[in-house]
Formats: structure tokens, sequence, C-alpha cells
């Protein structure tokens, strides 16, 4: 019993060891990873062909616009591996591609106000400032969204893993830059809510329906 022991402590430590010299291999491959962020401010596509009632969501009993856009974030991730002589693998990042933005923005009119009409036409503009809401500030806070992802890239660090963890390793990365920028993509989308609600207001609306004659 002693003498399993000792043969498992020597193979404990010779593990830490390996262990501690891939790491210090593998730290001296760190490079810094490239970073392409793509911004999609969305396509506006108008359907006129609804009720209110049949809008994805209705925020109020008497919505006759409605804006959707939801914003995706995508991030896809390459990396670069270096087999050492012990079989460990030193994994690193080597760049990452974000897509972020919206795939399309649809605009809701109800039916009822055909195109032309003065009512149509005051809804259209009223949910086109929706869109820029939502395309403006989300060309407003690129450059951050673009610097947040670059810093988060930065801070990942190469791996010695085996073979079999690197592609694991390298999801973890990816997770670690997403949790990174998510505060700021959250802080994004809070202020587009905020911006967007300054305007659907009770107020808001007298004005707008009082450029009609009849709603």
């Amino acid at each position: 019993m002693k003498y399993y022991k000792i043969i498992l402590n020597l193979v404990i430590l010779f593990f830490t060891v390996a262990s501690t010299e891939s790491f210090a291999q593998c730290s001296s491959y760190q490079r810094t990873p490239t970073v392409r962020v793509n911004f999609n401010y969305g396509q506006v596509v108008y359907d006129n062909t609804k009720s209110n009632k049949e809008f994805p969501a209705m925020p109020y009993d008497s919505t006759m616009g409605l804006t959707s856009a939801q914003l995706v974030n995508q991030v896809s991730a390459t990396s670069y591996n270096i087999q050492l002589p012990n079989g460990t693998v030193c994994v690193g990042l080597d760049s990452i591609t974000v897509h972020i933005g919206y795939p399309q923005i649809n605009v809701y009119i109800d039916k009822k106000y055909r195109p032309g009409s003065c009512n149509y036409n005051v809804i259209k503009a009223h949910e086109n400032y929706h869109v820029r809401v939502q395309q403006e500030g989300l060309k407003f806070f690129s450059g951050k969204i673009e610097e947040a992802y670059q810093i988060a890239a930065k801070k990942t660090k190469v791996k010695a893993v085996s073979a079999q963890n690197a592609q694991q390793t390298l999801n973890n990365m990816v997770s670690q830059i997403k949790n990174e920028v998510e505060p700021l993509l959250s802080y994004v989308e809070k202020r587009m809510v905020e911006e967007n609600l300054a305007i659907d207001t009770q107020s808001s609306y007298q004005k707008e329906t009082a450029k009609c004659p009849k709603w």
C-alpha cells in the first residue's frame, strides 16, 4: 500500500511539473487576436395586411402601428493550435468575427388605414421615428461595441489542454468574450427602449391624431 502511494505521488508530481512546463511554453505563443465586427442596420419591411389584433405585440388597445426589431448578436471564432512534444496542445484565440444588428425591421400598420391616406402617412411617419431610434442608436454605440469586443478578445489567454479538449477550449473563449460584452449590449437595448418610450405617450398620440380630420 505504501509503495502504491509512492508511485501515485510520483505520477501526480510528474503531471504537475509537466502541466506547469506546458503552461509556460504555451504562454510564449500568446498573440493578439484579430477582431472583425460587422453591423447590420436592418432592412425595413412595411406590413399593411394585418389588423392591430394580429400584430406580434400590442402595447395598447388603440395601437395603430408597431415597429419590431430584434437585436441579434452572433460570434464565431478560429484558434491557432500548437502541438507540444509531450502531447499537450496550446490553444489560442486567432480571430473572432461578430455579426450584430437587425436581420429585418418590421413595421406594422393597421390594415384599416390604406396607403396614401392621411392616417396611414401619420402612422408611418411615427413608426419611422422608431426605426431611426433602432438604426441610429446602434450606429451611435457601434464604436463602443467594437472596442468592447477588442478588449474582451485580448483578455483571452493561450491554454495548455489535451487535443480532445481543443474545440471546447475555443468555445469557452467565445463564451468568455460574449459574457464580457453582454452588459454593454444590455445597456444599449435599454437606452433604445427609453428613447422609443419617449414618443409613445398619451400627449404624443393626441398630437398625431390631430393631424388628420378623422380616425
